[in-house]
């Protein structure tokens, strides 16, 4: 499944950057969309919406994307698609700041993941949305509720929901300019047993923050240090994952930058503020475009260079977008100084009453926001007393109830019995009509020309068969099931001596396809196991043997994939168990080297010419790669040897 989502992806990848090159956002989303619509109904589709929705999750036409799939997620019953894509519609959301729609989202995620038993993706978002609670000014509310999760998350032994807990209170405690206890909670929340790399990272970046809140800026550098210490030793063993942690590189920097600032060190800020330029782009959240403008802006303020600060203060104030007022009226506090220390006391006086009016607004805001959660319990008990009282009237009422469903219930059998007999009747014409079609089928005539031996002969054997059912009607229940057993088997041979045929062809005209992609072979060699044993249903043991326990290599995965299955898996009509060894080897630095001991393929081939098909593919398949295949026997041993570059 992986393999098969990773090349989509890759075709989708050159398909979508054309066409956003060529035709705008409109050509993309149709594209998108083709190629979803395309793809096989299963999980891989709901996959695939879900990473394509949130890679242009800016788009308005993700949402349909992720709607789109849902339905078809609930229809193939894909839990662990539907949950994804529950939760792809609320980042939609929370990356819009949209407080209202991620409150809905979360409460439709909560109902899903308890009838399916799995709460992660439920807790995260509650995180969120209780984050995004504490940021506008409603902080009681949102501590309240950060530790009715985590009760929630001790009854239902979620320990990652009650990690978040204590993240979602120390952030609630930050937004009251209570960091003393913020600390606290984030500490809590390292404590907790199974935390991942991740959490960790999120942690230390949250203590960071609140060490800076504090003015203690050692303790906040000693943090960003840990950081970027886990990040950088998982990049200098994968490089690769630069790409996966930029974001996450970004916000480190960030706040380098906020630390330096309170320190007054216009220097190592410069330094921090280009490096976090390498990272920092368009797409990202409003947040981390207040942070990134915001460095830039106080940066010039302490080298008084207004003619760029007071831009970047604006482009600070810009990327609020409406949301974290609090946060915003500092800012504006702040623009404000830097007006009065540039001179410009009308701009100053302006800015101040300005944030004046949002703190205000705010406050009111907030009052009325405690007042409607007070109505709101109040509402609660009072709803839960006349549960209580409806419990009792319904006791009353259940003999009735238990007298009309019996009545239901007679006049519904009844009911049934004449459907089950419109039923019969509509089968009996349906299998009648079918047996004129299935008769009408098997009189057809099928001319294949230009085709082997090979081929020929399961097609023989077809056509044979097929007229002895047609003309003998006196055959035997027995004889007919073994002639239509015979009939499947040597369709499905033809079927794929037809699609080697095809294959051999167009390698030899070098008229194949390739979709190359940078891939771990190892995993390769790993899934190409798994798969031959399941399907084989473990009559097929392949000993898997590794040298390197990664190795990177440019490869056309479907193709490869298709290769090893060809030279591993046993037919299904052998009988017994059969043991293949797989050795995987790195002999020089520009080539890998696969050893195949025991191939099924010798056993496979049921003549000179299938044998031949079948390596001869193989061989032209990795001579298009200046790859190798080559047939040994040593030690009475028959094996494959396969190479392939390593870029």
């Amino acid at each position: 499944m992986k393999r098969l989502v990773v090349l989509l992806f890759g075709l989708v990848g050159a398909a979508l950057f054309m066409s956003a090159a060529n035709s705008g956002d409109r050509v993309l989303r149709d594209s998108i969309f083709h190629v979803y619509r395309s793809m096989p109904a299963d999980t891989t589709r709901t996959v695939f919406a879900k990473e394509a929705a949130m890679g242009h999750v800016k788009e308005s036409w993700a949402l349909e994307l992720l709607d789109s799939a849902l339905v078809f997620a609930r229809e193939i019953k894909d839990v662990e698609g539907e949950l994804e894509l529950q939760y792809g519609i609320f980042r939609y959301y929370t990356f819009r700041m949209d407080g209202e729609n991620m409150e809905k989202t979360c409460a439709t995620l909560r109902e899903a993941c308890y009838r399916y038993k799995k709460f992660d993706n439920y807790f995260l978002a509650l995180h969120y949305v209780l984050q995004l609670k504490g940021s506008e000014g409603d902080t009681e509310y949102a501590i309240l509720e950060s530790r009715k999760m985590r009760e929630e998350a001790v009854r239902l032994h979620v320990d990652r929901g009650v990690f978040l807990s204590y993240i979602t209170e120390g952030k609630s405690y930050v937004f009251a300019r209570n960091t003393e206890k913020a600390i606290e909670q984030y500490l809590k929340a390292l404590e907790i047993e199974g935390t991942t790399f991740g959490d960790k990272l999120m942690v230390h970046g949250y203590l960071a923050s609140s060490y800076y809140l504090k003015d203690k800026y050692k303790e906040a550098l000693g943090e960003l240090k840990a950081q970027r210490q886990l990040i950088d030793g998982v990049i200098k063993k994968k490089p690769s994952m630069l790409g996966v942690y930029r974001s996450t590189l970004l916000t480190i920097e960030l706040m380098y930058c906020k630390i330096y600032l309170g320190m007054v060190d216009a220097d190592p800020l410069w330094i921090h503020l280009n490096e976090a330029a390498k990272f920092y782009d368009d797409d990202c959240f409003s947040a981390t475009a207040v942070n990134y403008h915001f460095s830039w802006a106080g940066y010039y303020y302490l080298r008084q260079d207004w003619e760029r600060c007071f831009p970047e203060f604006e482009r600070t104030l810009a990327a609020f977008k409406g949301t974290q007022p609090m946060y915003e009226i500092e800012i504006r506090r702040i623009m404000g100084d830097a007006y009065v220390d540039a001179g410009r006391y009308e701009e100053a006086a302006r800015t101040y009453k300005t944030a004046a009016v949002m703190c205000d607004s705010v406050n009111k805001a907030t009052l009325r926001m405690n007042e409607e959660t007070v109505e709101a319990n109040y509402r609660i008990r009072k709803a839960l007393l006349d549960k209580e009282l409806g419990e009792k009237r319904f006791l009353q009422v259940a003999v009735v109830g238990l007298s009309l469903f019996v009545v239901l219930l007679v006049w519904g059998v009844i009911r049934l019995i004449r459907i089950r007999g419109e039923l019969v009747k509509s089968q009996k014409e349906m299998a009648e009509s079918y047996a004129v079609v299935v008769a009408t089928d098997k009189m057809k005539e099928v001319f294949l020309r230009n085709i082997t031996d090979e081929i020929r002969v399961p097609l023989d054997t077809v056509v044979e068969l097929s007229d002895r059912l047609c003309r003998e009607t006196n055959l035997k229940q027995e004889k007919q099931q073994e002639y239509s057993a015979t009939i499947k088997k040597c369709a499905s041979k033809l079927i794929g001596l037809i699609f080697n045929v095809l294959d051999l062809a167009r390698l030899e005209s070098g008229m194949m396809k390739f979709v190359v992609e940078e891939y771990d072979v190892v995993q390769l060699c790993t899934d190409a196991r798994l798969m031959v044993e399941m399907q084989t249903e473990n009559r097929t043991k392949v000993d898997f043997h590794t040298e390197p326990d990664m190795l990177l290599i440019d490869v056309d995965t479907n193709r490869f994939m298709k290769m090893l299955a060809s030279v591993l898996k046993y037919p299904e009509e052998s009988e017994g168990l059969f043991r293949v060894k797989l050795i995987l080897s790195r002999p020089s630095e520009d080539c890998l080297q696969i050893k195949v001991v025991n191939s099924p393929i010798f056993m496979t081939a049921e003549s000179e010419k299938e044998f031949d098909v079948l390596h001869t593919i193989n061989r032209l398949y990795l001579e298009s790669f200046q790859g190798s295949y080559q047939l040994l026997e040593e030690s009475g041993e028959r094996m494959i040897i396969i190479t392939y570059p390593v870029s």
